[in-house]
């Protein structure tokens, strides 16, 4: 076994030593590979006849079993992880939720301030078709004041107006107004 090649782990394994202790001697003492198979690198065993010794020490012996992990302190340790993993999860899960609520919670009040801004768009446009009216008014009053004769006119082309509509419905017979006639019936005439 001596001139066999072994990996990191076996060489722990055959130490009784945890394969990190390995790594760290192999660090320590510049230890080189013997030789590569893909990312594996392999060596003699000979080369770790020093770590033997100090593995062999009683404080040594102690220090390297407290370093090692067994499997069923790396399950527990993955357990463990697991468990805060999922933990986040749902913490990320909660706050989703939260976070669609809230926006949800913002669409409904953006409705509504949109619905109250069509709601003073329609009293402004009330408004402005009233104040259209009140200065039309006020401009004939001031036309009024500022000459009499527009008065007159105004006045005159609105009862001519209202004496139109209702001599439409009514005809008069006692008026010497000349009948109304074609351009063709008044050529032949003269």
């Amino acid at each position: 076994m001596s001139g066999e090649l072994l990996t990191k782990s076996k060489i722990a394994d055959a130490l009784g030593t945890n394969p990190m202790r390995v790594t760290r001697f192999i660090e320590r003492n510049k230890i080189n590979a013997v030789k590569k198979e893909g990312k594996r690198e392999l060596f003699k065993l000979t080369d770790f006849n020093a770590l033997k010794k100090e593995l062999s020490e009683p404080e040594t012996k102690k220090e390297a079993q407290s370093h090692a992990f067994s499997k069923d302190d790396y399950i527990l340790t993955l357990k463990k992880q697991l468990e805060d993993q999922q933990k986040q999860f749902d913490e990320v899960l909660k706050s989703k939720d939260e976070t669609i609520d809230s926006l949800k919670e913002t669409i409904a009040t953006s409705k509504h301030a949109y619905e109250d801004m069509k709601d003073q768009l329609t009293v402004k446009d009330n408004q402005i078709t009233a104040l259209t009216k009140l200065t039309n008014n006020a401009q004939t009053l001031n036309l009024v004041d500022k000459d009499p004769k527009r008065l007159q006119t105004a006045q005159g082309n609105a009862e001519t107006k209202v004496e139109q509509s209702s001599s439409g419905k009514e005809e008069d017979s006692s008026s010497n107004e000349i009948p109304r006639t074609h351009w063709w019936q008044r050529f032949g005439k003269h």
